[in-house]
């Protein structure tokens, strides 16, 4: 069970601003194939001075509200306005959230939860606050926690911080924030969230967003920004930030097979006249002195409002493109890291296709986006490269609403903004794939259980169990596959012998999801997997 973080500093640094007495700049070539042509990116990696500021955070009391009202479809449908959707799952759990707008000066981020797989969605509850909050983002950490954030008030510069160690009781759900205002920091943009329990319990994960500052001699307008815990002081925090300014939109993930952060962004590069994306990589094992840097990718078309997916070392980012004259689905995908760079296109039809979300499911890429007013969803088997052909989402031809973000999209399903009733309500559909859940225990060396909670049959599943820590004398990794589980079933896979004492954290990836644990090895024997 994460443990409760009283949140009472944070600490900012800032990273890369283009000043030659603030960082060292190290350039170096990196091919780029796009189709069948060369293009050379060039990859920067800040070092150097740091800016350094602490704040004290703060907990919201008494912010969150229950709601007892019932709903007679899958999320939302009421008279007012919903819109904006979120949605994060853990096995049949999910867990969605959306701004509810009654008027135009209130707005609140409401949430519900279907225990079912999406059959059914039940409201849980909002947070009251004052002001317009929108773009709500959530992700599931592991077990029964979750972390949420959201847009604040145009007029509050905070960054909100949404803690949900139980989501099955909400007496256990906080809210925290941070106060910029007397910083210099202002325009917050729709962070994006992204979660991983592979370290320390107080380590969310990563938020990425667009702000502005006057701070000091580091000022950006509407730059890229990142969040994320101390990996060595529990009740601390980071920021950092790059000086590219004219950034609009940011999307972020953590690819839990490598620990690794990236975080996306679409930046206007005045020189090209046209949208770059910028991808930047952070390790999470210890993003303050692992791996960090910045790659600016570039296009000869408009490439905008990015989503991205990784694993493994693929990383996938999509976004729009002009390059046909409309709007199509672009892919840049990359085998190692981001170290290199590869297009393919995800759609390119005669229509214009807008808005994609990505994620990871089992050893798929699932891209979802917008055609006529209606949600589309696709899926890539060799992590980018092809695609297959896009099957309708939404039942009521034209009814989806065409903006950013309007669709927020899980492994197993995807919520969006619907207009079907004469106003925007929050609708669900699930996707015709496997979904793979892992649970760890211990005894005679580890047994992981793998049950499939999707629709559709898992094939020639890889895994891994993996043991370190302590001493190990015998038996600390194994792999092998699935050959197949169908929706509905359960494997158990076993790491075999095992001899070695002292604490031991043990990783089980099975095709896409990875999970941890911490246990004792005492001999041949696992005790105490929590």
């Amino acid at each position: 069970m994460k443990e409760k973080a009283v949140l009472v500093g944070i600490v900012l640094v800032m990273a890369g601003l283009a000043s030659a007495n603030f960082f060292v700049a190290e350039q170096k070539e990196v091919n780029i194939s796009m189709i069948s042509q060369e293009y050379t990116i060039k990859a920067i990696k800040a070092k150097g001075h740091e800016h350094l500021l602490r704040v004290e955070g703060k907990e919201i009391k008494n912010a969150f509200r229950p709601i007892a009202k019932p709903m007679n479809i899958p999320v939302a449908n009421t008279e007012d306005t919903e819109y904006h959707p979120t949605i994060a799952s853990s096995g049949t759990t999910l867990f969605a959230g959306y701004a509810y707008a009654p008027s135009l000066l209130e707005q609140d981020i409401y949430m519900v939860l279907s225990t079912d797989g999406g059959q059914t969605f039940t409201p849980v509850g909002y947070w009251t606050i004052d002001g317009v909050e929108d773009y709500p983002s959530f992700d599931h950490w592991g077990g029964n926690t979750y972390f949420g954030t959201f847009m604040p008030d145009p007029n509050t510069p905070y960054t909100y911080l949404m803690e949900i160690p139980d989501i099955t009781d909400t007496a256990t759900w906080s809210l925290v924030y941070w106060d910029w205002s007397s910083y210099g920091w202002h325009d917050f943009q729709a962070p994006t969230i992204a979660c991983h329990n592979s370290q320390s319990p107080w380590e969310f994960g990563v938020i990425g967003f667009i702000a502005s500052t006057e701070y000091e001699s580091a000022p950006c307008v509407s730059a890229p920004h990142m969040f994320f815990a101390d990996p060595d002081t529990e009740n601390s925090g980071w920021i950092s930030w790059w000086s590219y300014n004219n950034s609009a939109h940011a999307t972020a993930t953590i690819d839990k097979a490598t620990d690794m952060i990236y975080c996306a962004y679409d930046w206007y590069n005045e020189t090209s006249a046209t949208y770059n994306i910028l991808v930047w990589g952070r390790s999470f094992e210890d993003p303050l002195e692992g791996e960090s840097w910045l790659y600016e990718i570039p296009s000869t078309f408009y490439a905008q409002y990015p989503a991205i997916a990784a694993h493994d070392g693929h990383v996938v980012v999509l976004c729009q493109s002009d390059e046909h004259i409309n709007q199509d689905i672009a892919c840049f995908y990359s085998s190692d890291g981001g170290a290199t760079w590869e297009l393919s296109y995800v759609t390119n039809s005669p229509e214009d296709d807008l808005y994609p979300s990505a994620v990871i499911s089992g050893d798929k890429i699932i891209c979802t986006f917008v055609r006529n007013g209606d949600l589309y969803y696709t899926y890539s088997e060799d992590w980018g490269t092809t695609w297959e052909e896009p099957i309708k989402l939404n039942d009521v031809d034209g009814s989806v609403a065409s903006e950013w973000r309007t669709a927020g999209i899980t492994e197993s399903g995807a919520v969006w903004t619907d207009t079907r009733d004469g106003n925007a309500d929050i609708y669900y559909n699930s996707f015709p794939v496997p979904v793979l859940t892992a649970e760890i225990t211990g005894g005679f060396g580890v047994t992981v259980t793998v049950s499939n909670v999707g629709t559709a049959a898992a094939e020639n599943v890889p895994w891994s169990i993996e043991l370190s820590g302590g001493l190990i004398l015998m038996g600390g990794k194994k792999e092998g596959t699935i050959p197949s589980l169908a929706p509905g079933e359960s494997t158990t896979i076993k790491s075999g012998l095992v001899l070695g004492i002292g604490k031991t954290t043990i990783t089980a990836t099975v095709g896409g999801t990875s999970i941890t644990a911490s246990g004792f090895l005492l001999g041949p024997f696992v005790l105490g997997v929590k």
